[in-house]
């Protein structure tokens, strides 16, 4: 009984305060007008009647791009610091040290070690997440591995696509990129995706699980990152008082983010807005 009453009252306040922040999410409205945009100045005047107005005060690009940053980090910070350790733990995996992942393992090529050690550097982080999530609630545990893993899940799917059907790499040597963690998709269906060429074959084999077809490499942009938002959605309904929604309005937010500066480098360097809205996601 004392849980059941200790929950609501930790995360009573920080829930609703993120239910109130998921309402403020950029909609495709401010994407369709931003895609309008001729400079970076008209963005940085239409984020200025955003949420993000304390964070972007100048107009340059990398001042806009570090705001945006700014307000990442704070939401961040404020939405964590109520959690206890254990807590904490997942989401400093999952949104500190994923970002630091790659430039380990450049370091790791500048070494010129072999396949297998840059493998090992995947499976030393995933090891790591696994052991942190071990320690959650149940519930907590379960959805927090359905948001990680379809996050993976869309990864070594891009991956895939990218390295077997842009750059025409053969799949013994894509195997070793991809990241042994994922909700729907294992090592197996990797392996079976890894053996096909063309973005025809993959979404035929992938459609049931995605529950999309695609076929071009923006759609399956567009498909994959609904199946992953599905989820992240997916754990506002039920109980409220969980880490799970904390994490999902991060998520979002970083998603959001991601888009933002897609928006900022591409009327920066004047891309037509057609090729702009393929880097965007979600929308």
């Amino acid at each position: 009984m004392g849980v059941l009453i200790s929950r609501p009252m930790r995360f009573g306040a920080i829930n609703a305060r993120c239910r109130a922040l998921k309402s403020t999410l950029l909609g495709r409205e401010f994407y369709e007008r931003a895609l309008l945009s001729e400079t970076v100045g008209d963005l940085h005047q239409m984020l200025r009647e955003s949420a993000y107005a304390p964070f972007v005060q100048e107009a340059g690009k990398e001042e806009i791009e570090s705001g945006i940053d700014r307000a990442f980090l704070k939401l961040y910070n404020r939405s964590t610091a109520m959690l206890r350790a254990k807590e904490r733990a997942i989401f400093d995996l999952f949104f500190v040290e994923r970002k630091m992942l790659p430039g380990k393992k450049v370091l790791l090529i500048g070494e010129g070690v072999d396949n297998r050690a840059y493998k090992m550097a995947d499976i030393a982080y995933i090891e790591t997440i696994k052991e942190v999530l071990g320690r959650l609630d149940r519930g907590e545990r379960e959805d927090l591995k359905e948001i990680i893993g379809s996050y993976f899940d869309l990864l070594n799917l891009y991956t895939l696509v990218r390295l077997r059907v842009l750059y025409r790499m053969e799949p013994e040597e894509i195997l070793p990129f991809l990241v042994p963690y994922g909700l729907g998709f294992d090592m197996k269906t990797l392996g079976a995706v890894a053996g096909l060429s063309t973005l025809t074959e993959i979404s035929a084999l992938l459609h049931d699980r995605l529950g999309e077809a695609f076929g071009s490499y923006h759609a399956f942009r567009q498909v994959v990152n609904r199946y992953h938002i599905t989820l992240l959605r997916k754990v506002w309904y039920g109980y409220p008082f969980k880490t799970s929604v904390i994490f999902s309005l991060l998520r979002l937010k970083e998603i959001e983010t991601e888009n933002l500066k897609a928006l900022v480098e591409g009327v920066h360097y004047r891309l037509p807005a057609e090729e702009i809205e393929t880097m965007l996601v979600g929308l």
